[in-house]
């Protein structure tokens, strides 16, 4: 009998603990709620909700003195559900009662890539930071993702090491690429994009300057070294 009672003790422990899913970040390998909504307001008028978690995103909508439900966040951003909506909010426009049971939003490549593509046209600068005067390859790769709070090395060699390798068939939309444009294929990288999808990938490139490429092409295939993943 005093088995039995632990046993089910010890399954209602677990069934407690279980009401709650979490899931690893890459950021600073935290881990995170997963699940958890919170109903917030809105303590302003006419208040932005962008697409992605920057200010310079673009404005989807508006929102005055309104119940929302925060779903997420990402450093001084919630993200928000109004009418069945996703968008972001400054958080010092918002009110919530527990924020420490917002989860960390893992940010989506897909995400990544379309904030990249607001750079299309900016030209190659060497030591270039400045995502609209000027960047070179790691500085934009750099400076894309720091937009999502997600932090990476400043060099390509270096960005390398920032994730797990993924082999090339199981590339994600997000992840970082990485080359040897030295002349010869040594495996000494040199270069770096971040995917984009169906076989291309987005990158500054020292003639065209923020521009998509094709992996398959005959200069980009043949001087590939390895991908990683970071989100």
């Amino acid at each position: 009998m005093k088995k039995t009672k632990l046993h089910i003790l010890a399954m209602s422990m677990l069934l407690c603990i279980g009401t709650t899913v979490y899931a690893a970040e890459t950021k600073q390998g935290a881990l995170f709620p997963q699940t958890v909504g919170m109903t917030g307001k809105v303590t302003s008028k006419e208040v932005n909700i962008r697409n992605h978690p920057d200010i310079q995103a673009k404005v989807i909508g508006k929102v005055s003195n309104q119940a929302i439900k925060v779903v997420g966040k990402n450093d001084e951003w919630y993200k928000v559900i109004i009418d069945d909506k996703e968008g972001w909010v400054y958080n010092q426009y918002v009110e919530v009662a527990r924020k420490d049971l917002i989860p960390y939003t893992k940010v989506k490549g897909e995400e990544v890539v379309e904030y990249g593509m607001k750079f299309i046209g900016t030209p190659y600068v060497w030591g270039g930071n400045n995502l609209r005067a000027g960047v070179d390859c790691s500085g934009f790769t750099q400076q894309v993702f720091k937009a999502f709070d997600v932090d990476i090395s400043r060099v390509s060699y270096m960005q390398a090491t920032d994730g797990p390798e993924v082999g090339v068939n199981q590339l994600r939309t997000g992840d970082l690429l990485f080359f040897d444009t030295n002349g010869i294929n040594r495996g000494n990288i040199s270069h770096v994009g971040i995917y984009v999808g169906n076989g291309k990938f987005i990158h500054s490139e020292s003639d065209r300057g923020v521009t998509i490429s094709n992996l398959k092409s005959p200069y980009y295939d043949r001087n590939f070294v390895k991908a990683i993943r970071v989100l």
